[in-house]
């Protein structure tokens, strides 16, 4: 999971502008194309199997999972979050190039939540990228560690690190070198609510679009 930073960083920035562009493109007619019937089924069941806390059953719909730590995927990690997804809504689906993309809305404890999902159009279809999911991106280097769920530990090195996460909010606890990362330890559930703004955040700690980044 590291040096990808850059990669992956870019590939969730432009599936955003993706989808921003071709949701643009058909607002009044959120389905034109198709009615994507295969896509919004897949769809449903990955969001299906996370509100019930069946994370193993939900890695299924997703094409690549390299970017996720194996015990990520297992129930019994996704269990210690803080929240699960909850009363998810798919609100737009439309064809872009030979893909389809997918946007769905959901409740994440009292925050409003949202995934950009982007699909193939293989039978059974898979979700092959996506812009929203729980994000950790840690830029520069530095000993350091990670403790997510107090289950999950990453041992960080000198090189960037990437890691995802299946949606919902986990607390997550960094500690390390502050002369190298230029970040004090750190104890914060995650995804952010929307009512803990940068100023309530650590130095050197920022969170937008699904992504919690630190180090410089």
């Amino acid at each position: 999971m590291r040096g990808t930073t850059v990669t992956r960083r870019a590939l969730a920035l432009s599936l955003a502008a993706i989808m921003g562009a071709g949701l643009a493109g058909c607002a009044g007619s959120p389905d034109s194309g198709g009615d994507f019937s295969a896509q919004r089924e897949t769809v449903t069941a990955f969001m299906t199997a996370l509100e019930r806390g069946d994370a193993q059953q939900a890695s299924t719909y997703l094409s690549d999972t390299t970017s996720f730590a194996r015990e990520a995927m297992t129930d019994e990690f996704y269990a210690k979050a803080v929240e699960h997804p909850a009363d998810a809504r798919i609100s737009v689906a439309t064809d872009i190039d030979d893909k389809v993309a997918v946007q769905v809305d959901f409740r994440l404890g009292d925050d409003d939540r949202e995934l950009n999902l982007m699909l193939d159009q293989a039978d059974p279809p898979r979700i092959e990228q996506w812009s929203g999911m729980p994000t950790i991106l840690r830029s520069g280097g530095g000993d350091g560690r990670l403790v997510i769920s107090g289950a999950l530990t990453l041992d960080l090195g000198a090189e960037s690190t990437y890691a995802s996460l299946l949606p919902a909010r986990y607390s997550v606890a960094f500690s390390g070198s502050a002369t190298a990362d230029d970040v004090d330890a750190f104890d914060l559930d995650f995804p952010v609510s929307p009512e803990a703004t940068d100023a309530r955040l650590p130095d050197g700690v920022s969170f937008a679009g699904g992504a919690l980044e630190f180090g410089r």
